[in-house]
């Protein structure tokens, strides 16, 4: 039968693993957040920054693109309008005639 003593160093022993086991685990967590973080900067920042660069070049482009189609709605709306009055001319020519 084991004697308080030899429980107390068997408890010592366990302890002792036990902790050991807890200082590795907690050196590889380190280590793994240090090179997801690096990951994170070197790559996944990197990508984040094109797309939003080329989120703000699309947004630019569009914008330009929005001046242009109201420049041609202006010329389109200013036909029209010259396009009426031309074919109000021409029917009071024809009903004169």
């Amino acid at each position: 039968m084991l004697t308080k003593e030899d429980l107390q160093a068997i408890s010592e022993l366990i302890n002792g693993a036990v902790s050991a086991s807890e200082e590795r685990m907690i050196a590889q967590i380190a280590a793994s957040e240090n090179r997801v973080m690096a990951y994170i900067e070197s790559d996944v920042k990197k990508e984040i920054r094109q797309i939003a660069d080329g989120h703000k070049q699309l947004a630019e482009k569009m914008d330009r693109m929005e001046q242009k189609i109201d420049k041609i709605q202006d010329s389109v709306d200013e036909i029209k309008g010259e396009l009426t009055t031309q074919e109000m001319v021409i029917t009071r020519r024809f009903r004169v005639e």
